[in-house]
C-alpha cells in the first residue's frame, strides 16, 4: 500500500499562535525528510513536540519518520497519538492500522483499517489488508465478507481466491475451500503457493491422486519447495506408489531436514525391511522430536520397537499414545494400503 505524503506543517509561527521553536524544527525535520534523511529528521521531530506537543500534524510527521524506516513500535506510538490529536484521519487510521500489521497485531489492525475502510470503502489495497487482518486475527466472518468484496470488484484476482479459500478452511467449509482453490489455479496457474494450497486441501480429504497433481504443478514452478515435495511422497506413499515416495520423501529431506511427515513416512516406508530398521528407528525418533505431542510417530515407533522384541520400550511409546489421546482430541494415525487396515 502506497504510503502517504507528509503533511504540511504551518509554516507561520504567528499563525494560530504556534510556538516558533517549535514550528522551526518540525520545518527542519520535514525537510530532511523530503529528501529520505528520515533519521536525521527524528531528533528535529522530537525537539517541536518537545516545545510544544500539539503542533498540528507533528506526531503523524514523527510516525511516518519510524514507518519509512521500519521502526514500527515507535512509529504505532505515534501514530496512536496522533489518532487522539484527530480521531477522524484516514491518513492516521490507514497508517496506524498498517503498523500493528507489521507488529502483527492483526485485531488492533483490523480495527483501525475498518474505520479507514468506512470513509474510503471502494479503496481495494485497502480492503484486501483489512481482509487479511480479519484472517489472521481469526475473525473469519469479517475476512469472507472482505474477500466477497473483492472477488465481486475482480473475479479473477486468484490471490483474492486463495485467501478466501484459506478462510473457508480455517471455518471447516472445506469443500466450499476446494472451489476457491480451484479458482485461484484457473485464474493464476503460475501464482506462488496456488497449487500447493489446492493440493494440500485435496490430501486433507485424502483425494492423494489429485493431490499428487497439484504438488507435482506447485514444483514445476517452484522446484526448491520442499513441503510440497514432501506432500508427493505422501500421496504416492498412499496410492501404492512406494519407490516413487521414498526418492521424493528423501529428496525433501535432504533440502528441508526439519519436515516431520517426511521424517515420519520414511519410517512408515522403512520400518517392514529387515535391513533398513534402524533408520526406520532414526527417521520416528526424528518426527517425534519435531512434534512429541503428535501420537502416530508414538505409535509407529511402538510396532516397530515390539517387532524387534523391545517390548518394555514399545510399551512406554503405546502409553505416550494413551495420554496424548486422553489429554486432546485423537488425531487419526497415518493409514497405508497395503501395510495397515482400510482407514474408517
Amino acid at each position: 500500500m502506497k504510503v502517504f505524503l507528509f503533511v504540511l506543517l504551518l509554516a507561520g509561527a504567528a499563525r494560530a499562535g504556534i510556538n516558533p521553536v517549535a514550528a522551526q524544527e518540525a520545518q527542519a525535520g520535514l525537510a530532511l525528510a523530503r529528501e529520505g534523511k528520515y533519521e536525521l529528521a527524528i531528533p528535529h521531530y522530537r525537539a517541536a513536540i518537545a516545545a510544544d506537543p500539539h503542533l498540528p500534524g507533528i506526531h503523524l510527521n514523527l510516525g511516518l519518520a519510524y514507518f519509512k524506516l521500519n521502526h514500527l513500535p515507535p512509529a504505532a506510538e505515534a501514530f496512536e497519538r496522533a489518532a487522539k490529536a484527530d480521531p477522524n484521519s484516514f491518513q492516521v487510521r490507514t497508517l496506524l492500522g498498517l503498523t500493528y500489521y507489521g507488529l502483527a497485531k492483526f485485531d488492533l489492525a483490523a480495527a483501525q483499517l475498518k474505520l479507514a475502510a468506512a470513509q474510503e470503502p471502494d479503496n481495494i489495497e485497502l480492503r484486501f489488508k483489512l481482509a487479511q487482518s480479519y484472517l489472521w486475527s481469526k475473525q473469519y466472518q469479517g475476512a469472507m465478507d472482505e474477500f466477497r468484496f473483492l472477488l465481486a470488484k475482480n473475479p479473477d484476482s486468484a490471490p483474492v481466491h486463495m485467501l478466501l479459500g484459506e478462510v473457508l478452511d480455517a471455518a471447516n467449509q472445506t469443500d466450499q475451500a476446494i472451489a476457491e482453490l480451484e479458482a485461484a489455479v484457473k485464474a493464476g496457474p503460475r501464482e506462488p503457493e496456488v497449487h500447493f494450497d489446492l493440493g494440500y486441501l485435496y490430501w486433507k480429504r485424502r483425494r492423494y491422486e489429485e493431490a499428487a497433481r497439484e504438488f507435482r504443478a506447485e514444483l514445476a514452478n517452484a522446484p526448491e519447495h520442499m513441503q510440497a515435495m514432501a506432500h508427493l511422497g505422501d500421496s504416492e506413499m498412499h496410492t501404492g506408489k512406494e519407490k516413487e515416495a521414498e526418492q521424493h520423501l528423501r529428496q525433501a529431506l535432504r533440502a528441508a531436514p526439519q519436515i516431520r511427515l517426511a521424517h515420519l513416512d520414511l519410517g512408515i516406508l522403512l520400518a517392514d525391511r529387515d535391513t533398513a530398521t534402524a533408520e526406520a528407528e532414526r527417521h520416528l525418533r526424528e518426527a517425534i522430536h519435531l512434534d512429541p505431542s503428535n501420537p502416530d510417530a508414538h505409535y509407529r515407533l511402538g510396532k516397530l520397537l515390539r517387532s524387534q522384541g523391545r517390548e518394555q520400550d514399545a510399551r512406554a511409546e503405546f502409553d505416550k499414545v494413551k495420554k496424548l489421546a486422553e489429554s486432546q482430541p485423537p488425531e487419526p494415525l497415518v493409514n497405508v494400503p497395503g501395510r495397515d487396515k482400510p482407514a474408517p
